[in-house]
């Protein structure tokens, strides 16, 4: 596994598929909202995305490789979006997240 692709695996978070609440600030999130797992000794910890320190990242569905590939360049990070498949019982990958700045400089290239 090269080392880009370990960046990447570390950078995951998720679309949680029903209702739940920010371990931090108690915010309810909604089904489709993209949550951080805080891992902490008891038990596994949901953050929503202003408490990640995720609020200012865009959501860039898969879908377009040529896009995403050069989003991902340019943005300074980039965290994999991932969301259950009850029809496939797994993780499958959404989209990602990167900063409008690099998905702005993407979209202009295109």
């Amino acid at each position: 596994m090269t080392t880009e692709n370990k960046k990447r695996a570390k950078n995951v978070v998720y679309a949680i598929a029903r209702a739940s609440r920010c371990y931090a600030c108690d915010t309810k999130l909604n089904a489709g909202d993209i949550i951080k797992m805080q891992n902490s000794q008891d038990d596994r910890e949901v953050l929503c995305r202003k408490c990640a320190g995720l609020a200012s990242f865009e959501m860039l569905r898969k879908g377009d490789a040529k896009l995403s590939r050069l989003a991902g360049k340019y943005s300074s990070a980039t965290y994999t979006v991932m969301q259950w498949s009850q029809l496939w019982k797994c993780y499958e990958r959404v989209g990602i997240l990167v900063t409008p700045e690099a998905l702005a400089k993407a979209q202009s290239e295109m």
